[in-house]
């Protein structure tokens, strides 16, 4: 059974988990190393938890398949842009793919955003990513100009309004 919820305060040492593994599987999908990112102090895993578990800035949603982890995705505000948020870290595991994991975490971004004064999402992609971008634009989003992401250049911006 599939069931997707908001991390949780306390829960560094499962995200620390779920985001080393999705840089190991998927390197190519994402701007930042596995190697990079196993060398963050125990206390920035645990900053990054609860800045994401709590608030209205940001989150970030588990996906359990079975009740073991199975995917995650994060939502931060914009800086420069309060009414926009960013969608970044989206990762479902291999022996899941296909099976709604990943509209299930993004649908769960979308609720939370909808009640915390998000009017705007935008997703960067790795260039050459071609399966991210057939399911962003299968889910409604659509290629943006002129917004700057936390992607490497020639990454590709798309955006959808959340109603």
């Amino acid at each position: 059974m599939l069931s997707v919820r908001r991390i949780r305060s306390g829960e560094a040492d499962l995200f620390k988990k779920l985001r080393l593994q999705a840089l190991k599987e998927s390197p190519e999908a994402f701007g930042s190393s596995y190697e990079e990112t196993a060398q963050r102090s125990a206390e920035s895993w645990v900053n990054q938890v609860e800045s994401s578990a709590l608030g209205s800035d940001r989150a970030t949603a588990i996906a359990f398949q079975d009740d073991l982890p199975a995917g995650l995705a994060a939502l931060y505000r914009m800086d420069n842009t309060p009414h926009m948020g960013e969608l970044l870290q989206v990762w479902v595991s291999p022996e899941v793919r296909g099976q709604g994991v990943a509209g299930a975490l993004i649908d769960t971004l979308f609720d939370w955003a909808s009640g915390n004064n998000f009017k705007t999402i935008v997703v960067g992609i790795i260039s050459g990513n071609e399966q991210a971008v057939h399911f962003y634009e299968k889910y409604g989003f659509s290629a943006a100009e002129g917004i700057s992401v936390g992607c490497p250049a020639g990454s590709l911006v798309l955006t959808k309004e959340i109603k």
